[in-house]
């Protein structure tokens, strides 16, 4: 397989795995190469490198297996958890007044953290919803210590860091790649192993995000728990019940059926918070819901979804838009498991500037 060196290497970096995409193109992106390596139980927790040595290891070995040769090559990474905060702010800044000292004021306010332990960045946005003299800004920060272990982690696989981003905005950056939805509020749901990530977006604008902890893993504990096998057991029933065996599906239903009433209530009270705290009401519904990640097509998760929002709901193909051939990837592969890359792809649309 041949890859291009100048082409960063997209790294996702979740609770149970780690992803990796590598596309190429300006306007019209191409894929190259895709992988995917499990990882230990607990090596990652909300964002937090817990095993430094297993998540290397296993980096080490989807590199190896893909063919890669570090040789410092550019990648680009997410982070996420507790220890990432981010906001959409709209302000009004006083003639006169120093425009990034009263943005650092604001971030203070509105993150409640000591923001000389974080990375701390922000960024106008153009905005529909402004009124005149107003200005929306997105503000980011998270904490150096838990960015500088993936760095380190990188710089120890012969990597070096070209994008260092938030899954947030790699869900929405894939979303509006590949759906781009005129005139409509969309929600963009991240259901990962062990969190979900909840993203609102108009026409292409980020409005709003929030996480939550819980997602995949708790699922498979329930059935775990209920049907008294491991924990290797029941992720197998699930997925298995997930890809259409009636039989098992049946089996593990009443234990699915609670995760996905919490996981569909979690995200409806961040709607409402959304509607009422953040757009003062101006949104009545929701149009369309987007499912991606490890346990987006958990049995019966979207038809739960759906029928608390009262929204239409799908799995997403982080892919729709990306050109797939040729590029040696399985296909099958891809239709049946491309949900897994939405932060991935997200990544691999960014770019250096």
């Amino acid at each position: 397989m041949k890859f291009f060196e100048k082409n960063l290497l997209a790294i996702d970096i979740g609770s149970s795995s780690i992803k990796l995409v590598e596309m190429s193109g300006k306007d019209e992106k191409k894929l190259h190469a895709l992988g995917i390596e499990i990882l230990p139980r607990g090596a990652i927790e909300a964002g937090l490198i817990r095993d430094p040595e297993a998540v290397f290891k296993a980096m080490k070995k989807l590199l190896d297996r893909l063919g890669y040769k570090p040789n410092k090559r550019r990648v680009a990474i997410s982070i996420s958890g507790v220890s990432t905060l981010i906001k959409r702010v709209v302000m009004t800044v006083e003639e006169g007044a120093d425009p990034d000292e009263a943005i650092y004021e604001e971030a203070k306010q509105q993150f409640h953290h000591n923001l000389e332990d974080m990375y701390f960045r922000f960024q106008e946005v153009p905005s529909a919803f402004l009124e005149e003299g107003q200005k929306a800004y997105i503000l980011v920060a998270a904490k150096i210590e838990v960015v500088e272990q993936y760095v380190d982690l990188m710089h120890r696989l012969g990597l070096k860091i070209g994008i260092t981003d938030c899954d947030v905005f790699c869900l929405t950056n894939m979303f509006d790649y590949n759906y781009p939805v005129a005139d409509a509020l969309t929600i963009a749901v991240n259901v990962g192993a062990s969190a979900t990530q909840v993203v609102f977006m108009y026409n292409g604008e980020f409005l709003f995000a929030r996480e939550f902890f819980l997602g995949g893993n708790e699922m498979s504990q329930k059935i775990a728990d209920t049907l008294r096998v491991d924990f290797d057991n029941a992720e197998a029933l699930k997925i298995s019940a997930s890809m259409g065996d009636q039989a098992i599906a049946e089996r593990v239903r009443p234990a699915m059926h609670e995760l996905n009433e919490q996981i569909a209530v979690e995200i409806n009270t961040t709607l409402t918070f959304f509607q009422s705290e953040e757009m003062n009401g101006r949104f009545e519904k929701v149009d369309h819901v987007f499912l991606c990640g490890g346990a987006a097509g958990t049995l019966d998760l979207s038809t739960a979804i759906s029928t608390i929002l009262k929204a239409p709901v799908q799995v997403i193909n982080p892919f729709q838009r990306i050109d797939l051939t040729p590029s040696g990837v399985d296909m099958d592969y891809v239709l049946s498991q491309g949900s897994l890359f939405g932060i991935g792809v997200g990544l691999g649309i960014r770019e250096m500037v």
